[in-house]
């Protein structure tokens, strides 16, 4: 995670254990947000490089369990954002 004058923000590249109701929690790699319908979801890599999609609402809470690798660019990119409606 990367602090930004106190916000922290999930990065894409960084591998998370999301807890995210009565089954298993996920672990996998960040990749981004999507929609699901009109809801907004984080996009995760799993080992065997299925991707799974789990809206916010689900999402008790994210361990992160490895930081993203340094970007080689000093360059901030902007957080990718999906709203709908």
């Amino acid at each position: 995670m990367i602090s930004l004058e106190n916000e922290f923000v999930i990065s894409v590249g960084a591998k998370y254990r999301v807890n995210h109701g009565d089954e298993e929690p996920t672990e996998g790699v960040f990749k981004g947000f999507s929609a699901i319908a009109s809801e907004t979801a984080l996009v995760f890599e799993l080992d065997d490089g299925m991707l799974r999609f789990i809206s916010l609402p689900q999402i008790i809470y994210l361990d992160l369990l490895e930081a993203a690798p340094k970007a080689k660019s000093s360059k901030r990119k902007d957080s990718g954002s999906v709203y709908y409606g």
